[in-house]
């Protein structure tokens, strides 16, 4: 399986670093939650580390050919918008494009891949329906289906549960963290912090463009990073059922 190193990543707009010499190495296995403010650089850093920005420094994902790094890393953005009024199946399958070559048609094990993915996500009973005319949250699941269709050994993604209930979004955190398990190298931007405790093995936690804490999530929440990054003070608890993580107030 593949992991990702970050040496030094930096991206600016003008003279302002909005990623500022990040570095990191992450492995296959760790399912990662990309945590911290608005404007923290979140986004930007999984972008750059893509090769979908410019930037200096190195990424390992971005140097690869792009072929190759098609098949490598699966990438959900954080804009789903489904632009053409196709099958959930058809939606779903354009995941195994990297896989295809010109004019190939799917063969058996892209179907067996397409089917697991619809699996996975709820999403058996959809396969015939038109992607455009399902519900929004409907349409996260689909898509976050067809980043896993690509059978990718990175999967990145950038605030995937934004917009799903919150049953959809506690099972879609425990599938990447069960992918994880897997061997496979996942990647998460979200905002609640609770899920991020409950289901990632690790935190990267952005401030101003910068890495400020990188490491389990109980060390990377700590009561100082929480006031310094987040302005809160927060109740962080090991509990029969699992760590608990709950906002008590803003301290700024």
């Amino acid at each position: 399986m593949t992991g990702l190193e970050l040496s030094h990543l930096t991206v600016r707009r003008g003279a302002c670093p909005v990623v500022d010499d990040v570095t990191a190495r992450l492995s296959p296995g760790d399912c990662v939650g990309l945590v911290g403010p608005n404007g923290a650089g979140k986004t930007t850093l999984m972008r750059a580390a893509l090769g979908l920005l410019p930037h200096k420094g190195t990424s390992s994902l971005a140097r690869l050919p792009a072929p190759e790094r098609a098949r490598t890393a699966a990438w959900l953005p954080q804009t789903r918008e489904i632009a053409w009024p196709v099958s959930v199946e058809t939606l779903v399958a354009l995941g195994r494009t990297p896989h295809l070559g010109p004019g190939q048609r799917p063969g058996p094990a892209d179907r067996a891949a397409v089917d697991a993915a619809m699996a996975r996500l709820e999403l058996g009973g959809f396969a015939t329906r038109c992607a455009t005319e399902l519900s929004g949250g409907e349409q996260a699941r689909v898509l976050i289906a067809r980043a896993l269709a690509q059978e990718a050994p990175v999967l990145m993604a950038d605030e995937p549960i934004a917009g799903l209930d919150p049953a959809h979004q506690f099972t879609t955190m425990a599938l990447f963290a069960r992918l994880a398990a897997e061997g496979r190298l996942v990647m998460v931007s979200l905002h609640d912090l609770g899920l991020a405790v409950r289901f990632c093995t690790r935190l990267l936690l952005m401030h101003r463009g910068r890495l400020v804490a990188d490491g389990p999530p109980r060390a990377v929440l700590s009561e100082a990073n929480l006031a310094e990054v987040f302005g809160l003070r927060a109740y962080l608890a090991e509990t029969p059922d699992g760590p608990v993580f709950q906002p008590l107030e803003v301290v700024r």
